[in-house]
């Protein structure tokens, strides 16, 4: 029974981890339409086609990170025979936690084109980026049991 409470307070470790990185998500969209609504480009500020190629780079590095999470979740998933249940439920915990914070960071790229070209399209587009990326990698309790 101390197995499966170990297994479950891991759990809601990372649950309270990936709850927090989701409203973190639903804060920025809030902090974009704020600074739109509030603040409007003054003359002379940094333009969107001054930063176009800032735009590619934040594109280049979110595609990027999906690819980084799929390999650094087969590499950390990765099991030996010696490997004990404290060490997969540590294992689970820390690659949960790992893959729900590189899924925000799409947002925050997005969220910096809006502050330097004030151009929310783009960051609207990364901020669906990382809520699929929050919601194929939030864990789940069902999903935890089933590999261990």
């Amino acid at each position: 029974m101390e197995n499966q409470d170990d297994l479950k307070r891991a759990y809601r470790i990372s649950l309270v981890v990936g709850i927090a990185i989701l409203a973190s998500l639903f804060i920025y969209a809030i902090v974009v339409f704020w600074f739109k609504s509030w603040f409007t480009p003054a003359s002379g500020s940094t333009s969107i086609q001054n930063i176009g190629w800032l735009r590619y780079i934040f594109y280049a590095l979110s595609v990027g990170m999906i690819i980084l999470l799929r390999v650094l979740r087969g590499l950390l998933f990765r099991r030996s025979s010696s490997d004990s249940r404290q060490v997969l439920i540590g294992r689970l915990q820390r690659t949960s936690i790992i893959s729900m914070a590189l899924s925000e960071g799409p947002a925050i790229f997005g969220l910096v084109l809006v502050f330097l070209g004030g151009r929310e399209k783009d960051f609207y587009i990364l901020l669906f980026v990382s809520l699929v990326l929050v919601f194929i990698y939030f864990p789940r309790l069902k999903n935890w049991e089933d590999w261990l």
